[in-house]
């Protein structure tokens, strides 16, 4: 939780043009844009380096994130962290973040105001971190980046998408709940984050 003083719901009203992390989540950690600030335990800004080999997006904290307050803790993070490994990637080598920073009731999928709400946080890190490649875990993280995209006929397939005014290299895959969901899926998820490994010579 936030030792911050309270602020007024909209806030902030623009989003800041920090020049780093320190300085942008400063301020994030202190959004109310969105009503999800009336139940959430804290913010999740996303963590990581501020010059890391991939920016992985997810969708939203969970529980455990937003008791922790960082992304990717739970079973889906130790996932995430063996996935990783597969593509010669460690944890500390990458920035994760998620579209909405704020935990939604129960789990539920975020709303597209809030989503629209969130989005200038997302853009001001890849401003900011200036990543290599994107990598989108789930529908929602690859609709942030291609509206129409459909996760089952993108996953793995290498996309090119333009923001903050740089054409940045896109790898959509499944979140890693979907697999831990579906077992059956794994082999196939190991093998795609093979592929990334081989995009970024890992």
């Amino acid at each position: 939780m936030s030792d911050s003083p309270p602020v007024p719901p909209g806030f902030p009203a623009t989003f800041p043009d920090a020049a780093s992390l320190e300085e942008l989540h400063a301020v994030m950690v202190r959004c109310t844009r969105c009503d999800l600030f009336m139940s959430r335990a804290q913010v999740v800004p996303g963590s990581g380096p501020s010059s890391p080999r991939v920016l992985l997006v997810g969708e939203a904290p969970g529980a455990t994130e937003d008791r922790e307050g960082v992304p990717f803790v739970g079973r889906s993070g130790a996932l995430l962290e063996s996935m990783l490994a597969v593509a010669g990637l460690s944890r500390d080598a990458v920035f994760i973040a998620n579209v909405v920073r704020c935990r939604p009731p129960k789990n539920r999928n975020p709303r597209t105001a809030e989503m629209r709400a969130c989005a200038g946080w997302l853009a001001a890190q890849i401003r900011i971190l200036d990543p290599p490649i994107i990598v989108t875990l789930g529908r929602c993280a690859l609709q942030r980046f291609i509206p129409e995209g459909k996760i089952t006929q993108l996953q793995a397939e290498l996309q090119q998408v333009t923001v903050e005014g740089r054409t940045l290299p896109l790898y959509p895959l499944l979140h890693p709940s979907a697999v831990l969901r579906n077992p059956t899926l794994r082999q196939s998820y190991e093998d795609q984050f093979g592929k990334l490994g081989g995009l970024i010579g890992g």
